[in-house]
């Protein structure tokens, strides 16, 4: 998701929300002042100017709740503008519909026919004037280049040229070139063939698309398959021009480029509006939380250094997080000073089989009081600040260590894709018990299945598991 995706849709809803606010606004003056100018009464019974500004913007708060709850602020979600106002007219009158019978059974202390037609025509008119003045503006921006999407093309038949044409029409895209399947490109193909489908991986990471788009009509299962990895592997959005296809739809959003459906194949359901409840939700959590335990905080904080008043009390650890940036990741001293130079002596009794972690059973670098803060994983609470920094996530995958991530299968890699997190799905599948391919697979699952009541469900087990002490390390 590209940041100007989120700014473009930010405009939008505030847009709605003053566009509504005036039509309403509009049909008070027109009833309580405008009357009297054509010699006409207005009414004395009902709200004041000052009292109907708040009536009137929680009617369009209500509204625009009611456009996100069907759909109409999806990102990259491109329609025609005919369409948009098709849709806007059904959403914005069904939500105006509800408020009429709210009103009439609740009877409502204000109440005015005319006030609430004048302002279902206004609003319309005035949400259509918004609508089409921010797509007038996403327009400018993209034709001044910001904004626009970088996008590679898989394919060189008639179905890509069928897509570039509605591509290269549009602003909103920046065509890097195409890919053959290798049986080389027709002279007369808009864009230049930068490669084969061998290519791939090598241009993805010269070229640096924001997005892929796979239209070829000689598809194979396995090799877009392939494609589907590899573009995963390296955080790039995976589009395609559908033919039957056996490919994990885990995480699949339905659009469309022009008059062809268009299918796009997420890595991951966090995404989107997901990401930005989920990282709303860490802020708003974690800090709340740091308020909370903040006497926990302070006593732990002190018997460290009174157990060793010259060491560190906090231990930042280099940790992999978000599409590959390194973090310094927090947590209360657990070990001796010197606890990295001891762990080369002890590799050789690692008991973490088949995968790159480091873990032993009785490990003698842990101090006294760190074991008894392990056992009730008080040493992770520091990093309720890495969460409010946007390091990391409340619920997420165990974060990485550079070494472990260099010794990755690409595979693996996908999960950069998301947040760590202080907590998550392994960690309450058997923690430290978990060889690291069942860890793996356990943060693979979670991240093509994620879902808020996932994460919901994660928290209060991290909860059980660290009462009942399980497999604390």
């Amino acid at each position: 998701m590209k940041k100007s995706e989120f700014q473009f849709l930010f405009i939008k809803i505030i847009t709605d929300v003053v566009m509504i606010f005036l039509g309403l606004i509009f049909a008070y003056f027109l009833r309580m002042h405008w009357f009297s100018l054509l010699g006409l009464s207005s009414p004395t019974t009902l709200f004041p100017l000052e009292l109907f500004y708040g009536f009137a913007f929680q009617i369009a708060m209500f509204l625009v709740a009611v456009f996100a709850l069907n759909g109409r602020y999806k990102f990259s979600a491109d329609e025609k503008a005919w369409d948009e106002v098709f849709h806007l007219f059904w959403n914005f009158s069904s939500g105006m519909a509800l408020l009429l019978v709210f009103f009439f059974f609740a009877h409502f202390a204000f109440f005015s026919r005319f006030i609430f037609g004048v302002a279902w025509l206004a609003g319309f008119v005035f949400l259509c004037v918004g609508r089409m003045t921010t797509r007038s503006i996403r327009t400018k921006w993209h034709r001044s280049g910001y904004g626009r999407i970088k996008i590679l093309i898989l394919g060189t038949g008639t179905l890509a040229q069928r897509a570039l044409d509605i591509l290269l029409a549009s602003p909103k895209f920046h065509v890097l070139g195409a890919l053959s399947e290798g049986s080389g490109a027709p002279h007369s193909f808009p864009v230049k063939v930068i490669g084969t489908f061998d290519d791939f991986e090598k241009i993805l990471k010269s070229a640096h698309p924001d997005e892929v788009l796979l239209a070829t009509e000689n598809s194979i299962e396995r090799m877009t398959a392939k494609l589907v990895r590899i573009a995963h592997i390296n955080h790039v959005q995976f589009r395609f021009l559908p033919d039957e296809l056996g490919l994990d739809l885990a995480a699949v959003e339905i659009s469309t480029l022009g008059n062809l459906p268009l299918v796009t194949l997420k890595n991951t359901c966090l995404d989107g509006w997901g990401y930005v409840l989920k990282s709303t939700l860490d802020f708003v959590i974690a800090g709340a939380g740091m308020v909370v335990v903040s006497p926990v905080l302070a006593v732990t904080a002190w018997k460290i250094w009174r157990e060793n008043p010259r060491a560190p009390i906090f231990y930042g650890s280099k940790r992999i997080g978000r599409h590959g940036k390194t973090f310094l990741c927090w947590k209360f001293r657990t070990m001796i000073p010197d606890a990295e130079e001891q762990k080369k002596k002890l590799l050789s009794q690692n008991q973490r089989k088949g995968g790159v972690l480091f873990k032993m059973e009785n490990d003698p670098r842990i101090t006294s009081l760190g074991k008894t803060i392990r056992k009730w994983s008080l040493d992770e609470l520091p990093q309720l600040w890495n969460v409010i920094r946007g390091d990391m996530s409340i619920i997420g995958p165990r974060p990485h260590l550079p070494e472990e991530v260099a010794r990755y299968a690409a595979d693996d890699r996908r999960i950069l894709f998301i947040k760590p997190g202080i907590t998550g799905f392994s960690q309450v599948n058997g923690r430290s018990s978990l060889s690291f391919k069942e860890e793996m697979n356990y943060e693979l699952f979670y991240l093509k299945n994620w879902s808020f009541w996932l994460d919901v469900i994660i928290f209060f087990k991290s909860i059980a598991v660290v009462v009942k002490r399980k497999n604390a390390v």
